[in-house]
Protein backbone atom coordinates (compact mmCIF):
# COMPACT_ATOMS: atom_id res chain seq x y z
CA UNK A 1 0.00 0.00 0.00
CA UNK A 2 1.38 3.43 -0.99
CA UNK A 3 2.33 6.14 1.52
CA UNK A 4 -0.09 9.16 1.61
CA UNK A 5 1.66 11.88 0.28
CA UNK A 6 2.01 15.84 2.03
CA UNK A 7 0.52 18.71 0.86
CA UNK A 8 3.37 21.03 1.66
CA UNK A 9 1.61 23.99 0.11
CA UNK A 10 -0.74 23.62 3.12
CA UNK A 11 2.13 24.11 5.35
CA UNK A 12 3.05 27.88 6.37
CA UNK A 13 7.05 28.70 6.05
CA UNK A 14 8.21 27.83 9.73
CA UNK A 15 5.53 24.78 9.61
CA UNK A 16 7.78 23.77 6.50
CA UNK A 17 11.05 24.94 8.43
CA UNK A 18 10.19 22.25 11.15
CA UNK A 19 9.04 19.65 8.78
CA UNK A 20 11.85 19.28 7.10
CA UNK A 21 13.99 19.62 10.39
CA UNK A 22 12.46 16.07 11.72
CA UNK A 23 14.79 13.24 10.76
CA UNK A 24 15.36 9.74 11.69
CA UNK A 25 18.84 10.18 12.90
CA UNK A 26 17.78 10.61 16.68
CA UNK A 27 14.53 8.71 17.03
CA UNK A 28 16.36 5.28 15.12
CA UNK A 29 19.59 5.73 17.72
CA UNK A 30 16.91 5.61 20.25
CA UNK A 31 15.37 2.51 19.13
CA UNK A 32 18.25 0.60 18.87
CA UNK A 33 19.64 1.59 22.15
CA UNK A 34 15.79 0.86 23.72
CA UNK A 35 15.71 -2.56 21.93
CA UNK A 36 17.97 -3.92 24.16
CA UNK A 37 16.32 -2.76 27.56
CA UNK A 38 13.21 -4.76 28.67
CA UNK A 39 11.69 -1.21 30.90
CA UNK A 40 9.98 -2.41 33.30
CA UNK A 41 8.99 0.46 36.06
CA UNK A 42 11.47 0.03 38.76
CA UNK A 43 13.96 -1.82 37.26
CA UNK A 44 17.68 -1.19 36.32
CA UNK A 45 16.67 -1.35 32.54
CA UNK A 46 13.99 1.57 32.76
CA UNK A 47 16.67 3.90 34.66
CA UNK A 48 19.01 3.88 32.06
CA UNK A 49 16.55 4.71 29.89
CA UNK A 50 15.58 7.46 31.39
CA UNK A 51 19.80 8.06 31.63
CA UNK A 52 19.45 7.78 27.89
CA UNK A 53 17.03 10.50 27.54
CA UNK A 54 18.61 12.76 29.67
CA UNK A 55 22.25 12.50 27.87
CA UNK A 56 20.56 13.07 24.65
CA UNK A 57 18.42 16.21 25.44
CA UNK A 58 21.93 17.24 27.09
CA UNK A 59 23.35 16.48 23.46
CA UNK A 60 20.69 18.52 21.46
CA UNK A 61 20.68 21.68 24.18
CA UNK A 62 17.71 20.68 25.99
CA UNK A 63 16.87 21.86 29.63
CA UNK A 64 15.12 20.04 31.06
CA UNK A 65 14.34 18.47 35.41
CA UNK A 66 14.37 14.95 35.65
CA UNK A 67 12.47 13.86 39.32
CA UNK A 68 12.50 10.34 41.08
CA UNK A 69 9.20 9.96 42.62
CA UNK A 70 8.26 6.22 44.52
CA UNK A 71 5.40 5.18 42.84
CA UNK A 72 3.57 1.93 43.37
CA UNK A 73 4.53 -0.40 41.14
CA UNK A 74 3.06 -3.93 40.49
CA UNK A 75 5.46 -6.09 38.62
CA UNK A 76 4.62 -9.45 37.59
CA UNK A 77 7.05 -11.92 37.85
CA UNK A 78 5.47 -15.47 37.22
CA UNK A 79 1.98 -17.80 37.38
CA UNK A 80 1.75 -21.23 37.03
CA UNK A 81 -1.39 -23.93 36.62
CA UNK A 82 -0.95 -26.91 37.63
CA UNK A 83 -3.92 -29.52 36.81
CA UNK A 84 -2.68 -32.82 38.69
CA UNK A 85 -5.32 -35.43 37.49
CA UNK A 86 -5.03 -33.86 33.71
CA UNK A 87 -1.81 -33.86 31.40
CA UNK A 88 -1.24 -30.25 30.61
CA UNK A 89 1.97 -28.31 29.16
CA UNK A 90 0.71 -25.01 28.72
CA UNK A 91 2.08 -22.19 26.65
CA UNK A 92 3.22 -18.85 28.70
CA UNK A 93 1.22 -18.18 31.48
CA UNK A 94 0.84 -14.81 32.65
CA UNK A 95 0.08 -13.28 35.94
CA UNK A 96 -1.18 -9.12 35.84
CA UNK A 97 0.04 -6.22 37.29
CA UNK A 98 -1.79 -5.62 40.91
CA UNK A 99 -3.05 -9.69 41.13
CA UNK A 100 -2.65 -11.15 44.53
CA UNK A 101 0.54 -12.46 44.80
CA UNK A 102 -0.57 -16.17 45.97
CA UNK A 103 -1.53 -19.38 45.41
CA UNK A 104 -4.98 -21.12 45.65
CA UNK A 105 -6.62 -24.78 44.23
CA UNK A 106 -9.81 -25.44 43.64
CA UNK A 107 -12.74 -26.24 40.95
CA UNK A 108 -12.74 -24.45 37.64
CA UNK A 109 -15.78 -23.00 36.16
CA UNK A 110 -16.24 -21.47 33.00
CA UNK A 111 -18.35 -18.10 33.62
CA UNK A 112 -18.27 -17.27 29.51
CA UNK A 113 -17.51 -13.83 28.30
CA UNK A 114 -17.39 -10.73 30.25
CA UNK A 115 -19.06 -8.22 27.49
CA UNK A 116 -17.15 -5.15 26.93
CA UNK A 117 -13.51 -4.54 28.19
CA UNK A 118 -11.35 -0.91 28.93
CA UNK A 119 -11.39 0.38 25.66
CA UNK A 120 -14.62 -0.19 24.66
CA UNK A 121 -17.19 2.46 24.56
CA UNK A 122 -20.30 1.21 24.02
CA UNK A 123 -20.34 -1.41 27.17
CA UNK A 124 -23.20 -3.04 27.91
CA UNK A 125 -25.55 -1.13 30.54
CA UNK A 126 -25.58 -4.89 32.16
CA UNK A 127 -23.43 -5.85 34.82
CA UNK A 128 -20.97 -8.79 33.31
CA UNK A 129 -21.85 -11.68 34.39
CA UNK A 130 -25.13 -10.83 35.73
CA UNK A 131 -26.62 -14.53 35.24
CA UNK A 132 -23.77 -16.28 36.91
CA UNK A 133 -24.36 -17.50 40.85
CA UNK A 134 -22.22 -17.93 43.54
CA UNK A 135 -18.25 -18.88 42.70
CA UNK A 136 -17.42 -19.25 46.22
CA UNK A 137 -14.59 -21.71 46.54
CA UNK A 138 -14.37 -21.52 42.89
CA UNK A 139 -11.52 -20.37 40.40
CA UNK A 140 -13.24 -18.11 37.69
CA UNK A 141 -12.21 -19.14 33.84
CA UNK A 142 -13.81 -16.27 31.00
CA UNK A 143 -13.12 -14.69 28.35
CA UNK A 144 -12.81 -11.36 29.42
CA UNK A 145 -11.49 -9.02 26.92
CA UNK A 146 -7.52 -7.65 27.49
CA UNK A 147 -8.11 -5.79 30.12
CA UNK A 148 -10.65 -7.00 32.47
CA UNK A 149 -10.67 -4.51 35.25
CA UNK A 150 -14.54 -4.97 35.46
CA UNK A 151 -14.62 -8.49 34.87
CA UNK A 152 -11.99 -9.28 37.77
CA UNK A 153 -14.37 -7.28 40.13
CA UNK A 154 -17.43 -8.65 39.32
CA UNK A 155 -16.16 -12.61 39.45
CA UNK A 156 -14.04 -11.64 43.03
CA UNK A 157 -17.25 -10.34 44.79
CA UNK A 158 -19.65 -13.75 43.28
CA UNK A 159 -16.51 -15.31 45.41
CA UNK A 160 -14.44 -16.52 42.84
CA UNK A 161 -10.99 -17.31 44.91
CA UNK A 162 -9.03 -16.63 41.80
CA UNK A 163 -9.50 -16.07 37.89
CA UNK A 164 -8.01 -17.48 34.74
CA UNK A 165 -8.39 -14.87 31.38
CA UNK A 166 -8.99 -16.63 28.19
CA UNK A 167 -7.12 -14.32 25.37
CA UNK A 168 -7.70 -14.10 21.62
CA UNK A 169 -4.07 -14.52 21.16
CA UNK A 170 -3.12 -17.86 20.00
CA UNK A 171 0.84 -17.83 21.14
CA UNK A 172 1.37 -15.43 24.20
CA UNK A 173 -0.96 -13.72 25.83
CA UNK A 174 -0.84 -10.29 26.17
CA UNK A 175 0.29 -8.39 29.22
CA UNK A 176 -2.05 -6.41 31.35
CA UNK A 177 -3.02 -5.18 34.26
CA UNK A 178 -6.33 -5.55 36.50
CA UNK A 179 -6.23 -2.34 38.95
CA UNK A 180 -8.97 0.30 38.22
CA UNK A 181 -7.29 2.44 40.40
CA UNK A 182 -5.65 5.17 38.35
CA UNK A 183 -2.80 5.70 39.05
CA UNK A 184 -1.97 2.40 40.85
CA UNK A 185 -1.93 4.12 44.10
CA UNK A 186 -5.18 4.20 45.57
CA UNK A 187 -6.82 6.79 48.39
CA UNK A 188 -6.72 5.63 51.43
CA UNK A 189 -10.66 4.55 51.14
CA UNK A 190 -10.18 3.11 48.03
CA UNK A 191 -7.62 0.56 49.39
CA UNK A 192 -10.02 -2.18 48.57
CA UNK A 193 -10.90 -1.61 45.32
CA UNK A 194 -7.10 -3.29 44.56
CA UNK A 195 -8.11 -7.07 43.29
CA UNK A 196 -7.47 -9.40 46.34
CA UNK A 197 -7.56 -13.00 44.24
CA UNK A 198 -4.71 -14.42 41.77
CA UNK A 199 -5.34 -13.86 38.13
CA UNK A 200 -3.58 -15.11 35.00
CA UNK A 201 -3.83 -14.79 31.60
CA UNK A 202 -3.72 -17.66 29.39
CA UNK A 203 -3.59 -18.24 25.11
CA UNK A 204 -6.90 -19.22 22.94
CA UNK A 205 -5.79 -22.92 22.55
CA UNK A 206 -5.09 -23.50 26.17
CA UNK A 207 -7.69 -21.91 27.49
CA UNK A 208 -10.30 -23.94 25.04
CA UNK A 209 -8.32 -26.95 26.99
CA UNK A 210 -9.10 -25.50 30.13
CA UNK A 211 -13.14 -24.95 28.76
CA UNK A 212 -13.26 -28.12 27.42
CA UNK A 213 -12.57 -29.62 31.16
CA UNK A 214 -14.19 -27.83 33.19
CA UNK A 215 -17.21 -28.02 31.09
CA UNK A 216 -16.85 -31.96 31.18
CA UNK A 217 -18.59 -34.57 33.65
CA UNK A 218 -16.11 -34.84 35.70
CA UNK A 219 -15.49 -31.13 35.77
CA UNK A 220 -11.82 -29.59 36.37
CA UNK A 221 -9.58 -28.66 39.17
CA UNK A 222 -6.30 -27.05 39.28
CA UNK A 223 -3.35 -25.28 41.51
CA UNK A 224 -3.28 -21.51 40.50
CA UNK A 225 -0.01 -19.91 41.44
CA UNK A 226 0.93 -16.20 40.89
CA UNK A 227 4.02 -14.05 41.94
CA UNK A 228 4.10 -10.14 41.70
CA UNK A 229 6.43 -7.66 43.68
CA UNK A 230 4.05 -4.85 44.46
CA UNK A 231 5.48 -1.81 46.10
CA UNK A 232 6.73 1.54 46.34
CA UNK A 233 9.17 1.87 43.94
CA UNK A 234 11.42 4.73 42.88
CA UNK A 235 10.57 5.84 38.99
CA UNK A 236 12.47 8.57 37.13
CA UNK A 237 9.87 11.31 35.19
CA UNK A 238 11.90 13.27 32.83
CA UNK A 239 10.32 16.92 31.42
CA UNK A 240 11.95 18.97 29.19
CA UNK A 241 10.71 22.80 28.82
CA UNK A 242 11.33 24.80 25.28
CA UNK A 243 11.10 28.35 26.30
CA UNK A 244 9.21 30.43 23.52
CA UNK A 245 11.00 33.74 22.72
CA UNK A 246 8.88 34.86 20.30
CA UNK A 247 6.62 36.22 23.27
CA UNK A 248 8.85 35.37 26.55
CA UNK A 249 6.19 37.08 28.48
CA UNK A 250 3.65 34.12 27.73
CA UNK A 251 3.67 31.09 30.42
CA UNK A 252 1.21 29.58 28.95
CA UNK A 253 2.56 26.16 27.72
CA UNK A 254 1.36 22.59 25.61
CA UNK A 255 2.39 19.11 27.20
CA UNK A 256 3.51 16.69 24.75
CA UNK A 257 3.53 13.28 26.62
CA UNK A 258 4.59 9.72 26.46
CA UNK A 259 5.46 6.69 28.53
CA UNK A 260 9.19 5.59 28.10
CA UNK A 261 8.26 2.33 30.06
CA UNK A 262 7.36 -0.73 28.64
CA UNK A 263 6.54 -4.68 28.71
CA UNK A 264 9.78 -6.30 27.46
CA UNK A 265 11.35 -3.88 24.97
CA UNK A 266 8.11 -2.21 23.64
CA UNK A 267 9.44 -0.89 19.89
CA UNK A 268 6.28 0.30 18.99
CA UNK A 269 4.83 0.40 22.73
CA UNK A 270 6.28 2.99 23.29
CA UNK A 271 10.26 3.27 22.49
CA UNK A 272 8.30 4.61 18.93
CA UNK A 273 6.75 7.39 20.71
CA UNK A 274 9.89 7.84 23.44
CA UNK A 275 11.75 8.30 19.82
CA UNK A 276 9.54 10.85 18.94
CA UNK A 277 9.28 12.43 21.80
CA UNK A 278 13.33 13.40 21.81
CA UNK A 279 13.00 14.46 18.04
CA UNK A 280 10.34 17.00 18.55
CA UNK A 281 11.77 18.47 21.68
CA UNK A 282 15.40 18.81 19.58
CA UNK A 283 13.52 19.91 16.75
CA UNK A 284 11.65 22.47 18.94
CA UNK A 285 14.47 23.84 20.72
CA UNK A 286 16.41 24.32 17.46
CA UNK A 287 13.48 26.77 16.34
CA UNK A 288 12.73 28.33 19.85
CA UNK A 289 13.19 31.88 19.05
CA UNK A 290 10.23 31.63 16.46
CA UNK A 291 7.71 30.01 19.53
CA UNK A 292 5.15 31.88 20.91
CA UNK A 293 4.16 29.66 23.77
CA UNK A 294 6.08 27.03 25.39
CA UNK A 295 6.55 23.24 25.26
CA UNK A 296 7.04 20.97 27.70
CA UNK A 297 7.69 17.54 26.59
CA UNK A 298 7.33 14.47 28.86
CA UNK A 299 8.78 10.82 29.36
CA UNK A 300 6.30 8.85 32.34
CA UNK A 301 7.23 6.02 33.83
CA UNK A 302 4.71 3.53 35.25
CA UNK A 303 2.29 3.51 32.77
CA UNK A 304 2.01 -0.07 32.15
CA UNK A 305 2.85 -1.69 35.88
CA UNK A 306 1.24 1.76 37.93
CA UNK A 307 -1.91 2.28 35.97
CA UNK A 308 -0.52 5.32 34.55
CA UNK A 309 1.26 6.25 37.62
CA UNK A 310 3.92 8.89 36.08
CA UNK A 311 1.83 11.14 34.94
CA UNK A 312 -1.04 10.92 37.46
CA UNK A 313 2.05 12.08 40.07
CA UNK A 314 2.99 14.99 37.46
CA UNK A 315 -0.77 15.96 37.11
CA UNK A 316 -0.94 15.71 41.65
CA UNK A 317 2.20 17.88 42.18
CA UNK A 318 1.81 20.01 39.41
CA UNK A 319 -1.79 20.80 39.36
CA UNK A 320 -2.37 24.59 39.68
CA UNK A 321 0.47 25.53 37.33
CA UNK A 322 -1.39 22.48 34.56
CA UNK A 323 -4.55 24.61 35.27
CA UNK A 324 -3.45 27.55 35.18
CA UNK A 325 -1.11 27.51 32.25
CA UNK A 326 -1.74 24.07 30.19
CA UNK A 327 -3.37 25.33 26.91
CA UNK A 328 -3.38 21.50 25.59
CA UNK A 329 -1.74 18.17 26.24
CA UNK A 330 -1.03 15.79 23.62
CA UNK A 331 -0.11 12.16 24.22
CA UNK A 332 2.37 10.55 21.80
CA UNK A 333 1.34 6.56 22.18
CA UNK A 334 2.31 3.68 19.31
CA UNK A 335 3.18 5.95 16.15
CA UNK A 336 5.50 4.87 13.59
CA UNK A 337 4.13 0.99 13.55
CA UNK A 338 4.98 -0.27 10.53
CA UNK A 339 2.03 -0.48 7.61
CA UNK A 340 0.01 1.78 9.70
CA UNK A 341 -0.74 4.45 7.02
CA UNK A 342 -4.67 5.71 8.25
CA UNK A 343 -5.31 7.65 11.45
CA UNK A 344 -9.16 6.50 11.41
CA UNK A 345 -8.94 3.45 14.26
CA UNK A 346 -6.82 4.74 17.52
CA UNK A 347 -6.45 8.27 16.76
CA UNK A 348 -9.01 10.55 19.36
CA UNK A 349 -9.19 14.03 20.71
CA UNK A 350 -11.73 16.38 22.41
CA UNK A 351 -14.10 17.80 20.02
CA UNK A 352 -12.79 21.25 20.12
CA UNK A 353 -9.59 20.03 18.49
CA UNK A 354 -11.70 18.60 15.38
CA UNK A 355 -10.75 21.03 13.26
CA UNK A 356 -7.26 21.82 14.11
CA UNK A 357 -6.13 17.51 13.80
CA UNK A 358 -8.06 16.95 11.01
CA UNK A 359 -6.13 19.80 8.67
CA UNK A 360 -2.96 18.76 10.14
CA UNK A 361 -3.91 15.43 9.35
CA UNK A 362 -5.04 16.42 6.07
CA UNK A 363 -1.44 19.05 4.93
CA UNK A 364 1.34 16.20 6.40
CA UNK A 365 0.06 12.89 5.57
CA UNK A 366 -3.28 13.35 3.46
CA UNK A 367 -4.61 10.05 5.28
CA UNK A 368 -7.73 9.31 6.43
CA UNK A 369 -8.67 9.83 9.18
CA UNK A 370 -11.50 9.34 11.76
CA UNK A 371 -12.69 11.12 15.55
CA UNK A 372 -12.96 8.95 18.21
CA UNK A 373 -14.54 9.40 21.91
CA UNK A 374 -11.20 9.82 23.89
CA UNK A 375 -10.63 6.45 26.12
CA UNK A 376 -10.41 5.91 29.48
CA UNK A 377 -7.12 4.98 29.04
CA UNK A 378 -3.25 5.54 27.78
CA UNK A 379 -1.65 8.42 30.28
CA UNK A 380 -4.56 10.81 30.05
CA UNK A 381 -4.20 11.71 33.38
CA UNK A 382 -5.05 15.11 33.15
CA UNK A 383 -8.44 14.79 31.86
CA UNK A 384 -10.02 15.72 35.17
CA UNK A 385 -8.14 19.10 34.69
CA UNK A 386 -9.93 20.20 31.93
CA UNK A 387 -7.21 20.38 29.14
CA UNK A 388 -8.04 20.64 26.12
CA UNK A 389 -6.45 17.22 24.49
CA UNK A 390 -5.66 15.90 20.95
CA UNK A 391 -4.58 12.90 22.71
CA UNK A 392 -3.20 10.14 20.15
CA UNK A 393 -2.41 10.80 17.20
CA UNK A 394 -0.83 7.58 15.89
CA UNK A 395 -1.25 6.06 13.02
CA UNK A 396 -3.01 2.21 12.74
CA UNK A 397 -2.91 -0.65 10.28
CA UNK A 398 -5.72 -0.77 7.21
CA UNK A 399 -8.33 -3.00 8.66
CA UNK A 400 -7.91 -5.02 6.02
CA UNK A 401 -4.39 -5.55 5.85
CA UNK A 402 -4.71 -6.78 9.88
CA UNK A 403 -7.73 -9.00 8.33
CA UNK A 404 -5.48 -10.51 6.63
CA UNK A 405 -2.44 -11.17 9.07
CA UNK A 406 -5.10 -12.31 11.31
CA UNK A 407 -4.78 -9.57 14.12
CA UNK A 408 -7.67 -9.44 16.72
CA UNK A 409 -8.38 -6.13 18.60
CA UNK A 410 -5.87 -4.47 20.79
CA UNK A 411 -5.10 -0.93 22.21
CA UNK A 412 -1.63 0.15 20.48
CA UNK A 413 1.18 -0.63 18.12
CA UNK A 414 -1.16 0.62 15.27
CA UNK A 415 -3.34 -2.41 15.61
CA UNK A 416 -0.29 -5.47 15.41
CA UNK A 417 -1.94 -7.65 17.68
CA UNK A 418 1.41 -10.13 17.28
CA UNK A 419 3.30 -7.07 18.92
CA UNK A 420 1.29 -5.67 21.63
CA UNK A 421 1.96 -6.22 25.48
CA UNK A 422 3.91 -9.68 23.96
CA UNK A 423 7.71 -9.88 23.84
CA UNK A 424 7.76 -10.30 20.06
CA UNK A 425 7.04 -6.15 20.28
CA UNK A 426 10.82 -5.98 18.30
CA UNK A 427 12.51 -3.91 15.92
CA UNK A 428 11.23 -5.48 12.59
CA UNK A 429 7.36 -4.23 13.74
CA UNK A 430 8.45 -0.28 13.81
CA UNK A 431 8.43 1.20 10.30
CA UNK A 432 10.99 4.50 8.92
CA UNK A 433 8.89 6.11 7.02
CA UNK A 434 5.41 5.71 9.37
CA UNK A 435 8.00 6.93 12.51
CA UNK A 436 9.32 9.70 10.51
CA UNK A 437 5.42 10.89 9.51
CA UNK A 438 4.22 10.91 12.45
CA UNK A 439 6.48 12.54 14.13
CA UNK A 440 6.15 15.32 11.32
CA UNK A 441 2.31 15.22 12.12
CA UNK A 442 2.79 15.29 15.37
CA UNK A 443 4.78 18.59 15.47
CA UNK A 444 3.09 20.32 12.72
CA UNK A 445 -0.09 20.16 14.78
CA UNK A 446 1.93 21.49 17.94
CA UNK A 447 3.16 24.10 16.58
CA UNK A 448 -0.49 25.33 14.98
CA UNK A 449 -1.23 25.89 19.19
CA UNK A 450 1.94 27.19 20.14
CA UNK A 451 2.31 29.87 17.46
CA UNK A 452 -1.75 30.80 17.07
CA UNK A 453 -2.66 34.19 17.75
CA UNK A 454 -5.92 32.81 19.10
CA UNK A 455 -6.35 29.13 20.59
CA UNK A 456 -7.60 27.22 17.29
CA UNK A 457 -10.05 25.34 19.68
CA UNK A 458 -13.62 25.34 18.42
CA UNK A 459 -15.97 25.28 21.83
CA UNK A 460 -18.99 25.84 20.02
CA UNK A 461 -18.40 21.70 18.87
CA UNK A 462 -17.84 20.86 21.98
CA UNK A 463 -21.12 22.34 23.10
CA UNK A 464 -22.82 20.97 20.23
CA UNK A 465 -21.19 17.33 21.28
CA UNK A 466 -22.22 17.57 24.77
CA UNK A 467 -26.31 18.50 23.62
CA UNK A 468 -26.10 15.52 21.61
CA UNK A 469 -25.41 13.11 24.40
CA UNK A 470 -27.45 14.33 26.44
CA UNK A 471 -30.15 14.12 23.45
CA UNK A 472 -29.11 10.38 23.75
CA UNK A 473 -29.61 10.10 27.49
CA UNK A 474 -32.86 12.04 27.19
CA UNK A 475 -34.39 9.86 24.76
CA UNK A 476 -33.77 6.82 26.89
CA UNK A 477 -35.19 8.54 29.75
CA UNK A 478 -38.33 9.65 28.01
CA UNK A 479 -40.85 10.96 30.44
CA UNK A 480 -39.24 9.26 33.40
CA UNK A 481 -36.44 11.98 33.45
CA UNK A 482 -36.63 15.68 32.27
CA UNK A 483 -33.10 16.98 30.60
CA UNK A 484 -34.76 19.93 29.21
CA UNK A 485 -32.72 22.64 31.89
CA UNK A 486 -29.26 20.98 30.93
CA UNK A 487 -30.56 21.32 27.27
CA UNK A 488 -31.85 24.83 26.91
CA UNK A 489 -28.71 26.07 28.49
CA UNK A 490 -26.70 24.12 25.98
CA UNK A 491 -28.39 25.73 22.76
CA UNK A 492 -28.16 29.22 24.58
CA UNK A 493 -24.50 28.35 25.19
CA UNK A 494 -23.68 27.14 21.55
CA UNK A 495 -25.28 30.43 20.08
CA UNK A 496 -23.21 32.76 22.64
CA UNK A 497 -19.93 30.92 21.99
CA UNK A 498 -20.49 31.03 18.23
CA UNK A 499 -20.74 34.82 18.58
CA UNK A 500 -18.06 35.14 21.09
CA UNK A 501 -15.74 33.19 18.38
CA UNK A 502 -16.45 35.03 15.12
CA UNK A 503 -15.31 38.39 17.69
CA UNK A 504 -12.39 36.74 18.40
CA UNK A 505 -11.93 35.70 14.90
CA UNK A 506 -12.37 39.27 13.64
CA UNK A 507 -9.98 40.77 15.91
CA UNK A 508 -13.03 42.49 18.18
CA UNK A 509 -11.25 41.12 21.47
CA UNK A 510 -8.01 40.93 22.38
CA UNK A 511 -5.83 37.71 21.95
CA UNK A 512 -5.05 37.73 26.00
CA UNK A 513 -8.92 38.11 26.57
CA UNK A 514 -9.80 35.39 23.53
CA UNK A 515 -7.59 32.83 24.81
CA UNK A 516 -8.05 33.34 28.20
CA UNK A 517 -11.87 32.63 27.81
CA UNK A 518 -11.23 29.43 25.42
CA UNK A 519 -8.71 27.80 28.06
CA UNK A 520 -11.60 28.52 30.37
CA UNK A 521 -14.43 27.13 28.63
CA UNK A 522 -11.71 24.19 28.26
CA UNK A 523 -11.81 23.85 32.12
CA UNK A 524 -15.51 23.57 32.32
CA UNK A 525 -16.84 22.16 28.89
CA UNK A 526 -14.25 19.07 28.55
CA UNK A 527 -14.50 18.37 32.33
CA UNK A 528 -18.22 17.61 31.35
CA UNK A 529 -17.82 16.01 28.20
CA UNK A 530 -14.77 13.20 30.13
CA UNK A 531 -15.04 13.15 33.63
CA UNK A 532 -17.32 12.66 36.78
CA UNK A 533 -15.34 13.56 39.69
CA UNK A 534 -13.42 16.84 40.94
CA UNK A 535 -10.97 18.78 38.97
CA UNK A 536 -7.74 17.74 40.95
CA UNK A 537 -9.19 13.79 41.20
CA UNK A 538 -8.75 11.23 39.13
CA UNK A 539 -11.46 8.96 37.50
CA UNK A 540 -11.50 5.12 37.44
CA UNK A 541 -9.79 3.36 34.55
CA UNK A 542 -12.72 2.03 33.63
CA UNK A 543 -14.58 2.73 29.98
CA UNK A 544 -16.77 5.55 30.06
CA UNK A 545 -19.87 7.26 27.42
CA UNK A 546 -19.86 11.28 26.70
CA UNK A 547 -20.75 13.14 29.47
CA UNK A 548 -20.30 10.37 31.94
CA UNK A 549 -22.21 12.24 34.97
CA UNK A 550 -25.39 11.55 33.38
CA UNK A 551 -24.66 8.26 32.04
CA UNK A 552 -26.58 6.78 34.55
CA UNK A 553 -29.37 7.78 32.52
CA UNK A 554 -28.63 4.36 30.45
CA UNK A 555 -30.01 2.39 33.41
CA UNK A 556 -33.34 3.29 32.48
CA UNK A 557 -33.14 0.74 29.62
CA UNK A 558 -33.02 -1.80 32.09
CA UNK A 559 -34.21 -0.99 35.91
CA UNK A 560 -38.00 0.28 36.43
CA UNK A 561 -40.09 0.59 39.80
CA UNK A 562 -38.54 2.26 42.58
CA UNK A 563 -34.66 1.77 41.46
CA UNK A 564 -35.99 3.68 38.77
CA UNK A 565 -36.58 6.18 41.41
CA UNK A 566 -32.76 6.42 42.79
CA UNK A 567 -31.58 7.18 39.18
CA UNK A 568 -33.99 10.27 39.24
CA UNK A 569 -32.59 11.58 42.63
CA UNK A 570 -28.95 11.26 41.23
CA UNK A 571 -29.91 12.55 38.16
CA UNK A 572 -31.60 15.59 39.42
CA UNK A 573 -28.25 16.35 42.13
CA UNK A 574 -26.33 15.67 39.05
CA UNK A 575 -28.27 18.39 36.31
CA UNK A 576 -28.25 20.98 39.16
CA UNK A 577 -24.69 20.97 39.60
CA UNK A 578 -24.26 20.56 35.72
CA UNK A 579 -26.50 23.87 35.19
CA UNK A 580 -24.67 25.49 37.74
CA UNK A 581 -21.73 24.88 35.53
CA UNK A 582 -23.15 26.01 32.17
CA UNK A 583 -24.06 28.89 33.96
CA UNK A 584 -20.56 29.44 35.11
CA UNK A 585 -19.14 29.08 31.24
CA UNK A 586 -21.96 31.66 29.91
CA UNK A 587 -20.42 34.23 32.34
CA UNK A 588 -16.72 33.81 30.90
CA UNK A 589 -17.84 34.20 27.05
CA UNK A 590 -20.50 37.40 28.36
CA UNK A 591 -17.75 39.18 30.44
CA UNK A 592 -15.16 38.46 27.11
CA UNK A 593 -17.85 40.52 25.10
CA UNK A 594 -19.07 42.91 27.62
CA UNK A 595 -22.57 41.21 28.54
CA UNK A 596 -23.37 41.89 24.70
CA UNK A 597 -24.57 38.39 23.92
Amino acid sequence: MSQPTTNRDSLDQFERRLFDEVSLDEPWDLLEKFSTLNRVSGTADEAAAADYICDRLDANGVTYERYEPELYISQPHEATIETPNREFEPGPVKTVSFSASTTVSGPVEYVGAAGGDLLADDDDVQEPYHDVGDLTGKIALTRAGNLSIRAISELSGKGAMGVIVIHEHDREPHSGIATPIWGGAPRYDELEKIPDVPIANVNNPDGETLKGWAESDEGLKLELSTDLTTDWMACPVVVAEIKGKAAPENDDFVLLHGHYDSWYVGITDNATGDAGLLEAARAFEAHREDLDRNLRVAWWPGHSTGRYAGSTWYADQFARELAEHCVAQVNMDSPGAKDATEYTDMSCWCPEAHDLVGEAIDDVTGAPYAEHFPFRAGDYSFDNLGITGFLMLSSNIPAEIREQQGYHGVGGCGGNSDAWHVSTDTMDKAGEKELLRDIRMYVVSIARVLNADVLPFDHARSTAKLRQAVERYDEIAGSRFDFSPTLDRLDSLEIEIESFQQAAKAGEIDTTTANNVITSLSRVLTRLYLVERGQFQQDPATSRQPFPRYSIARKFEVVDGDKARFIDIQLTREQNAVVGELEQARDIVADAVGGDI
